[in-house]
């Protein structure tokens, strides 16, 4: 899967609780950090190419997946007006403090704080921004796979006498 014209992230999701959904981010086997997203916003696992659009909320390129998805698969679509004038709806990956309120589909990168909770996630977005931007640059892909948790084992139940 991987080869050398290839940047390959994963993002492993760990557990889902609530309106939170949390796991983390590894390149190449390596973990780089631990990411949130918003459990009723989820984007379905599977592979995804990344690109770098303009975003407007940031005034900066961010990565963001899928931007070319025709607006009837828009999971945003349920929860806006659509006499909105909010941009077109892609999820990017993005620092963040928590996911309250964040409808988008967006990852939230950052170092685990406690449940729902990162911190740092300036320090964690920066350097990943930029090996994701550096790859592009060099014309390779970046390629970001999504998997769901692991089925919970069922529980035992034991019987004592």
């Amino acid at each position: 899967m991987n080869n050398q014209n290839s940047l390959h992230i994963t993002i492993q999701r760990s557990r889902v609780k609530g309106e939170y959904c949390e796991g983390y981010l590894t390149i190449d086997g390596v973990k780089i950090c631990s990411t949130l997203e918003n459990a009723g916003a989820l984007v379905p696992s599977g592979d995804y190419p990344l690109s770098l659009l303009k975003c407007k909320q940031y005034a900066r390129k961010m990565p963001c997946l899928n931007p070319n998805a025709p607006c009837s698969q828009c999971p945003r679509l349920s929860f806006v007006c659509m006499n909105s004038t909010l941009p077109c709806w892609y999820p990017i990956i993005k620092p963040g403090n928590g996911i309250h309120n964040r409808l988008d589909g967006s990852i939230l990168v950052g170092k685990y704080n406690c449940l729902n909770s990162l911190i740092h996630p300036r320090d964690v977005f920066d350097p990943l921004f930029e090996r994701i931007r550096k790859s592009i640059s060099r014309g390779n892909q970046v390629m970001l796979s999504i998997k769901d948790p692991p089925p919970s084992p069922p529980a035992q139940m034991t019987f004592s006498h």
